[in-house]
């Protein structure tokens, strides 16, 4: 999609389908509608609408976000995602708590996942979310019901490498019922962890472990564009291989940040939280590289307490209409093996 200048919304379950399906990179003026949670009482789950009028090149273009609009207040809120059945969002309580919140009321339903709750993933089955709880040293992951929502969770003890996980994430190459995980020592600790888990017995086996300001990797997504995990925590964001568990790019940040937990829209575009108010963003449609030189990057101030942003394509994004999800599937497996395939050779 290189040289077309028509903006793409991301806020739609058609759009994203027709984004994904229509090719790897989109290097012009997009329209990036996202939701986000605030770690504070009070509004804490809010909508906003992200313009970027860049080609992929640093120092081309302009990046800027409306104010956010409430749209919920749920007693506590840090990870977020929705509901691929019905479309609600599901917020991590900071407690023995997941809430369901109708996204066009601010209403809500709780679910006690058995444990402390923070970052959230939706399962590839869309019948459960998994929550972590290394915020606050909590030695289990749970599965919690959400077809329908509001069942007790089932909680699992976590052992191995790492006593405590932060965030998981599924990938096409690793076997059902194994996943990524992230384990960072809190987001101001000074190191981090990443490896895979057995989700039905809790074990953790390190891949790579990483110390110092930036390394924490606290969130991390796959990003259908490159085929990567994109991980990030502190002021660093690193892209990780899956086929070969090897770092391949780094983008250190200026010090100062807690990068927490971001999503991307599978066009070679990032979004990041950061828990001190910054939106990162940036655009490596171009090089396919996280931290080329070559890329367009902002890191400004947007809203104090940004926590988590929610998916904008997967299994935890809005569910597309009936028509579109077989262009999405379709969109997602070819991406993939497209990757893979130019890695191999």
């Amino acid at each position: 999609m290189r040289g077309r200048t028509a903006s793409v919304s991301f806020g739609g379950a058609a759009a994203i389908a027709c984004a994904v399906a229509a090719g790897a990179a989109h290097a012009g003026p997009v329209t990036l509608t996202f939701f986000y949670t605030t770690d504070v009482g009070g509004e804490d789950v809010w909508k906003t609408t992200a313009t970027y009028t860049g080609n992929g090149t640093n120092g081309n273009g302009t990046f800027g976000v409306a104010a956010g609009t409430g749209i919920a207040a749920v007693p506590l809120a840090d990870g977020l995602v929705f509901n691929p059945n019905n479309n609600f969002l599901l917020v991590g309580g900071q407690g023995n708590s997941i809430f369901q919140v109708n996204p066009s009321n601010g209403s809500f339903t709780t679910a006690a996942p058995g444990m402390t709750a923070f970052e959230l993933t939706v399962d590839p089955n869309k019948q459960v979310v998994w929550s972590g709880g290394a915020e606050v040293g909590d030695p289990h992951i749970s599965s919690t019901p959400i077809n329908p929502f509001g069942a007790a969770g089932t909680p699992v003890v976590v052992s191995g490498s790492v006593s405590t996980i932060t965030h998981i994430t599924f990938a096409p190459n690793l076997p059902t019922g194994t996943a990524y995980y992230t384990s960072a020592a809190g987001i101001s600790g000074n190191s981090a962890h990443f490896g895979t888990i057995n989700l039905a017995t809790g074990v953790t086996t390190d891949i790579l472990t990483g110390a110092g300001t930036g390394a924490l990797w606290h969130g991390m997504v796959l990003d259908p564009f490159s085929g990567d995990l994109i991980l990030a925590g502190g002021n660093e964001v690193v892209q990780i291989n899956p086929l070969t568990d090897a770092i391949i790019s780094t983008l250190l940040l200026p010090a100062g940040l807690n990068l927490d937990l971001g999503a991307v829209d599978g066009q070679g575009h990032i979004l990041w939280a950061d828990n001190n108010g910054v939106l990162l963003f940036i655009d490596y449609s171009t090089t396919g590289l996280v931290g080329s030189a070559n890329n367009f990057v902002s890191d400004n101030f947007f809203q104090s307490n940004i926590d988590d942003i929610a998916p904008l394509i997967g299994a935890g994004a809005p569910t597309p209409e009936p028509a579109s999800m077989s262009l999405l599937v379709a969109g997602l497996a070819g991406m993939w093996l497209l990757r893979r395939g130019r890695r191999r050779a």
